[in-house]
């Protein structure tokens, strides 16, 4: 790829010129927006950095959908294993009860923030996009996980589908990759290469 073609990193304090559209897995998917999001309580901006331009954390319906997700789930492969036998075990319904509740006492995990030139799962953990080092995707449990690691040694795993849940933050993370790998010759794995589409980025490729 020809990396003249690359967008170019928006400023760090005003965010223009805004990345062009990153390719998602669910091409017809709503982007939730910062104002969907309490920003008091998405990851805050590291220090020494620009402010965060972008962020996204679950709301309370957000966080009950995606428990009952995991319930539903769950019932669906003990009745393909096992059928309805299992019905009048308290303690299999216990279990299967408990995701919803569980995401809503938590509720800390998938939130994320991102500037022009960073991105953060917590107020303590964050990495610097056009310094990366290391990009690869593995596949933890039912998601797409992506390990970035930056030239500082920080490094944060966070869920693609996440990210592309505020589709201009995931455009600031994406280009950031894509100028980690093609100009600084980051790491990366295959699954990355084809789950990203590193090698033909759509928004390039039809140029």
């Amino acid at each position: 790829m020809d990396i003249r073609n690359l967008p170019p990193m928006p400023d760090r304090h005003t965010g223009e010129p805004r990345p062009p559209a990153a390719p998602l897995v669910d091409e017809d998917s709503r982007s939730a927006d910062n104002d969907n999001s309490p920003t008091r309580k998405a990851p805050k901006t590291p220090p020494g950095e620009a402010a965060a331009l972008e962020w996204y954390y679950p709301t309370r319906t957000a966080r009950l959908v995606a428990g009952l997700l995991c319930t539903a789930i769950g019932l669906a492969l003990y009745i393909f294993q096992g059928g309805f036998s299992w019905l009048g075990n308290i303690w299999l319904w216990l279990v299967l009860a408990a995701p919803p509740f569980i995401f809503l006492l938590v509720g800390r995990t998938g939130k994320v923030s991102a500037g022009a030139d960073w991105l953060a799962t917590s107020d303590r953990d964050y990495v610097k996009l056009y310094e990366l080092v290391k990009v690869t995707v593995h596949v933890d449990g039912v998601a797409h996980v992506v390990q970035l690691m930056d030239s500082s040694g920080r490094s944060i795993r966070p869920r693609i589908g996440t990210l592309e849940l505020n589709h201009r933050l995931w455009d600031l993370v994406y280009n950031g990759i894509l100028h980690s790998v093609h100009v600084n010759g980051a790491e990366t794995n295959k699954r990355a290469r084809e789950y990203l589409q590193l090698d033909h980025p759509p928004h390039l490729h039809k140029q």
